[in-house]
């Protein structure tokens, strides 16, 4: 957790807990049955809060991963591939 607040606060375009954010909205937005009908083109809700893109969401996590240690990433990505995987 340290590693991803670090992240956090070095990237400028996250911020305290968009981590958690984003894996808690990839996570829900996998899990839900109409998912395969998510529109890429309609920008509906701009607020993250609320509607947040989930393909930004799971960009979000890759950049995660990419910037943590070795170590750490290899305790997020088995996560990250078992929602991939069922989506």
């Amino acid at each position: 957790m340290a590693e991803l607040r670090r992240i956090e606060r070095r990237k400028n375009y996250l911020w305290p807990g968009s981590i958690e954010a984003a894996f808690i909205r990839w996570r829900s937005f996998v899990h839900q049955p109409n998912r395969r009908l998510w529109d890429h083109t309609q920008a509906g809700c701009t607020e993250w809060a609320c509607c947040g893109d989930p393909t930004e969401a799971r960009d979000f996590l890759e950049a995660a991963m990419l910037s943590m240690s070795r170590r750490h990433a290899r305790e997020l990505r088995p996560l990250i591939k078992a929602l991939d995987d069922d989506y």
